[in-house]
């Protein structure tokens, strides 16, 4: 392994940040303020990307070579369902209660698309990435969906590069080329704008640039250390990456999350790591899976509840709701997830340690 994740863990919480702020200006864009932040924050959408690269590097950090069987594998996509798809069930299931009271008249919504019951069950099984009918209940999700993919694909990928190190490249680059060939020959929009149709495909080579670069920490650890590179290139982005079309958007995310990988691979310090963005890492996936819920209740409830004058007096919901979330944030890691998890992990090892006991136990068993 590598020594620590901090800039890449820094990274996550800013990039879950970024998300919020994007989903939460969208609410306000009757207002001047709201609306240019959604001029200028519409690039944000890339900060997913940067998600799947640092999944693709630390879930090779935690399981390259330990993925080599059926029961490893087995083990490694429970770990991954288990760590996932409890806040996922309830977010959706939050969501599938407000389809059922606008079903029965008890609530009303301006966005009646956004709750099909034809999309369960993609949801259920994590296949709206790939043929979900719209962005749909907690429409984050997609990239669980995303993520789900390549944990799938990750052991094959790690078996097919075990030998030849260097076909991890290859494989970063065919992803990206059959995205492009695919996006221009179906006439869509850029592949990096990709979500509940193709989102899936979007995640891949971002995932396997992950693996690539954890494949070949030693190389990039040696690379010449640029000082302030790191934070000098995301504040950038975080400021003017509007101006940016959105594949130079996305290679920029893909540098970034490079030099931040260069920065933990080399032990160095920066601004990023002296910021300590990283002790608030852990609330990356609740954040991301709870803001959009929290400004359905804090926001959207809110507005038709108080009796605001102006669109500009609605803007006061704004810091509720991150302060809301950053609550739910650490109520459901404490409460929920991390218990749960915990809990589904100690189950399966149980059952399969009932199934698959020890050489040692069954040698007793047969001298008995």
């Amino acid at each position: 392994m590598t020594g620590t994740t901090r800039h890449l863990d820094g990274l996550r919480i800013i990039a879950a940040g970024a998300v919020v702020v994007l989903h939460y200006s969208d609410y306000f864009k009757d207002s001047p303020a709201g609306r240019f932040m959604v001029g200028h924050s519409w690039h944000f959408n890339l900060f997913v990307d940067l998600f799947f690269v640092v999944s693709g590097f630390v879930i090779s950090r935690q399981y390259l070579g330990h993925v080599d069987d059926a029961a490893s594998v087995s083990r490694f996509l429970w770990r991954r369902l288990a760590r996932v798809y409890p806040l996922h069930l309830l977010t959706l299931a939050f969501y599938v209660a407000i389809a059922g009271a606008l079903h029965f008249g008890a609530a009303r919504t301006d966005n009646p698309a956004r709750y099909p019951l034809s999309d369960i069950p993609a949801q259920l099984l994590l296949l709206h990435a790939f043929i979900g009918e719209r962005l749909t209940f907690n429409f984050p999700s997609w990239s669980l969906s995303a993520e789900m993919f390549c944990y799938l694909l990750f052991p094959t990928i790690a078996l097919l590069t075990r030998r030849r190190v260097e076909a991890i490249i290859a494989i970063v680059v065919l992803a990206a080329l059959a995205n492009s060939v695919w996006a221009e020959a179906a006439g869509r929009m850029p592949w990096a704008d990709w979500i509940n149709l193709g989102g899936a495909f979007r995640a891949l080579p971002a995932f396997a640039l992950g693996m690539a670069c954890y494949r070949f920490r030693e190389r990039i650890a040696g690379w010449p250390a640029m000082p302030g590179a790191l934070a000098a290139s995301l504040a950038s982005f975080i400021v003017l990456g509007f101006f940016l079309p959105t594949m130079i958007g996305l290679l920029a995310i893909y540098a970034i999350a490079m030099l931040a990988i260069q920065a933990d691979c080399a032990g160095r310090e920066t601004l990023l790591s002296k910021l300590r963005f990283d002790r608030w890492s852990p609330l990356t996936y609740s954040c991301y899976m709870l803001h959009i819920p929290v400004s359905t209740v804090i926001i959207t409830f809110g507005s038709r509840l108080l009796p605001f004058a102006s669109p500009n007096e609605r803007l006061v919901l704004a810091p509720v709701a991150v302060i809301v979330l950053a609550a739910a944030s650490i109520a459901s890691l404490r409460t929920f997830e991390y218990p749960l998890r915990q809990y589904l992990t100690e189950a399966y090892d149980r059952r399969t340690a009932r199934h698959n006991p020890s050489p040692a136990i069954s040698r007793q068993k047969s001298a008995s």
